[in-house]
């Protein structure tokens, strides 16, 4: 359990490496041991406690990103977990502690009980996973990590996830560079509405990027965006189309 000090202090430091809880969790998850290095290696953002406050090995991981097509990858992402008759979606009562140990400044609860919820297939708490591993665990393997539970998030249709997805797959992070899957990641986020990945769909197949160029999608995207409000997008079809 970490200390006051410690709490009030979020020290970030980088000793160990980081799995996930297994007391009362499924595997690959830390174990409680490790629990208090994971979270001191958190810091507190503002824009991550808003979220939490306000809003509802590497050999193996490569074998297994190899394992995953593209066409699972393409297919229209599944609603998010519901239950039936009024029932609270698996993972909400721990989503929603996780929210407020993190809100009480008791990331090591908050991490726990974020985790579990992940595990029981809670998107936004997959996704806040992602966000955490991502930005303030201080541990060579945390973007690896990160990547692993954004996608979890992406394949349930969290709009954020697949951007981030998109975007790791492009810059190599967390994964090799693979622009196929950046693409793909990325026209799934455009075609939920999102601006910034119409955009970016529209400047791949226009420079020819993970694939042949496709001037037909490139307009498409680009002007679709340039609606959505997107200078850039109605930059680029002045110039070149």
């Amino acid at each position: 359990m970490l200390k006051l000090p410690q709490i009030l202090g979020w020290r970030p430091v980088t000793r160990g490496r980081h799995e996930r809880p297994t007391a009362e969790l499924p595997e690959e998850t830390f174990r409680p041991e490790e629990i208090d290095a994971a979270i001191e290696a958190l810091a507190l953002p503002e824009d991550l406690e808003e979220v939490l406050t306000d809003s509802p090995s590497q050999g193996s991981e490569e074998t297994r990103e190899q394992a995953e097509t593209t066409a699972e990858e393409e297919a229209p992402p599944p609603a998010a977990p519901s239950a039936a008759g009024g029932e609270e979606p698996p993972g909400q009562a721990d989503f929603l502690a996780g929210r407020q140990f993190w809100a009480n400044r008791q990331p090591e609860q908050a991490l726990e009980a974020l985790l579990r919820a992940g595990e029981q297939g809670h998107r936004e708490a997959q996704y806040l996973c992602g966000r955490i591993y991502q930005q303030w665990v201080q541990d060579e393997g945390r973007e690896r990590l990160a990547l692993t539970w954004y996608r979890r998030a992406a394949k349930q249709g969290h709009l954020d996830a697949q951007l981030s997805c998109a975007s790791m797959y492009e810059q190599g992070r967390g994964a090799q560079m693979n622009l196929k899957r950046a693409l793909s990641w990325y026209e799934q986020a455009a075609r939920q509405g999102s601006v910034e990945a119409q955009l970016k769909c529209g400047c791949m197949y226009s420079q020819g990027r993970a694939e042949t160029r496709n001037p037909k999608k490139a307009r498409h995207w680009l002007e679709t965006a340039a609606a959505g409000g997107s200078e850039e997008a109605q930059r680029i079809l002045r110039e070149r189309f």
